[in-house]
């Protein structure tokens, strides 16, 4: 039976040699490693080849390092002034710091040259050579050892150049390393925030995405819904461990946006809170057109928190259907603080909800005027305290196309009540905020 490597194991295949980016020689060691791993049920995710130039090779090797599991690297580890494979690994691996010395290695390697009744020309003693933190591999077959080490969670390979001496080395070496490794896992958790802004959720992050950094995190926006991407490896317990840690941290630097982890929506998030506290929620949308009645229908189960809602477009609508008094509308527009909080009020009355959530503005292209701008809204939440009820309205003035107006919109409404629900409260991405003089 064939020895069996983790199959989540991303590996990548560097070759190194002037001969190789010239074509004097054809490369065929990465094809071999590759077949290796293939009967393994192992891929192989990149295979690169770079001349001997020691910047060239650490260049690729910190690279491909930092995307996969394990990094097989052949050639360059002769006694050659062109062998400059070692001293790229040790550019990556312990920078600034003198090549160490295996003095077995080095023994061995005065002996080969003894049993030819040789003295060893002084240039191969960097053969027993080697970074601080790696090791050296045995290479029976010839006077080149291989060499092994980490960088970060990717665990790095150097073999010989010469077929015979990489074959055996893989096989006696390299292969039971891997085989022998503890069940490595990479684990990826995602945690969402809206209404803080790409720039502004990075920066509240601080040093947690750097490059550096394990486990690794990275920023992501979609719809301005910003996500944290975390990745952690190692064993099932180690990255579970990691993931938690950071995933507790980014929610606690986000607050109040984070409203979740993974699969989970604002609309999740934000109904999970009604079922919580045992309340209900009615919606009023003019601009957004049903959108957020749609968001909230969309999870499974809404039935229970969320009793319907109203798109009443025309003023006509707002009166009728909500009691939204006309000359209320005539004196403040139908675009207007007023009238956010009358009709957040008139689906409270009308549906006997606990929270009335409205939204009316210009989701353009046309429709807007000077003092009212193509990307006004209007968001009014009304909540129901036993026998009395509180209304207030926020005002937003959201960029984009139509489409894109009405989604931020709807998004913006949800978290608008998930912050109530939770009794807190922040300002929002793209939100007017009154100014001192009342204005």
């Amino acid at each position: 039976m064939t020895p069996r490597i983790n199959c989540g194991v991303r590996v990548a295949i560097l070759s190194i040699g002037d001969e190789l980016t010239t074509g004097q020689t054809r490369e065929g060691n990465a094809a071999w490693l590759a077949g290796q791993l293939a009967a393994r049920a192992v891929t192989t995710v990149e295979m690169r080849v770079v001349p001997d130039k020691r910047t060239a090779i650490a260049g690729a090797i910190r690279e491909l390092a930092s995307r996969c599991d394990v990094l097989l690297a052949t050639g360059g580890l002769g006694p050659t002034a062109d062998d400059l494979t070692r001293q790229g690994l040790a550019a990556v691996l312990a920078p600034g710091q003198s090549l160490a010395t295996d003095t077995e290695a080095l023994a061995t390697l005065e002996g080969h040259w003894r049993r030819r009744s040789e003295r060893m020309p002084p240039a191969n003693a960097i053969q027993a050579q080697y970074p601080p933190g790696a090791r050296l591999l045995p290479n029976p077959r010839g006077t080149a050892p291989g060499i092994a080490g980490s960088i970060g969670y990717c665990r790095v390979y150097i073999m010989p150049g010469p077929p015979r001496e990489m074959r055996k080395m893989f096989r006696d070496h390299v292969l039971p390393d891997l085989n022998n490794d503890p069940a490595v896992v990479r684990l990826t958790e995602l945690v969402h925030e809206f209404g803080l802004g790409e720039s502004a959720a990075e920066e509240r992050l601080g040093d947690i995405t750097d490059r550096d950094r394990r486990p690794r995190v990275g920023i992501t926006h979609s719809d301005a819904t910003v996500t944290a991407r975390i990745q952690a490896q190692g064993t099932t317990q180690q990255a579970a461990t990691q993931v938690e840690q950071v995933r507790g941290r980014i929610v606690e630097l986000w607050a109040p946006y984070a409203f979740g982890i993974h699969e989970v929506t604002l609309a999740d998030a934000t109904l999970g809170l009604l079922r919580e506290r045992g309340r209900t929620l009615a919606t009023a949308e003019s601009c957004t057109g049903g959108l957020l009645g749609k968001l909230a229908v969309d999870v499974a189960g809404a039935s229970d928190c969320y009793v319907g809602g109203w798109v009443p477009y025309s003023d006509r609508l707002k009166a009728t259907c909500l009691g939204v008094d006309p000359a209320l509308i005539a004196e403040h527009g139908a675009v207007s603080t007023q009238t956010a909080n009358a009709m957040a009020i008139g689906a409270l009355d009308a549906s006997g909800a606990d929270e009335g959530l409205a939204v009316t503005g210009i989701a353009g292209p046309g429709g807007g005027t000077a003092r009212t701008k193509v990307g006004t809204v209007f968001i009014g939440l009304a909540r129901r305290h036993d026998d009395t009820v509180e209304v207030a309205a926020r005002q937003f003035l959201f960029p984009g196309d139509r489409a894109g107006v009405r989604d931020r919109a709807a998004m913006s409404a949800l978290q608008v009540l998930r912050f109530a629900l939770l009794g807190t409260d922040a300002t929002l991405l793209w939100e007017v905020l009154p100014r001192d003089d009342g204005g």
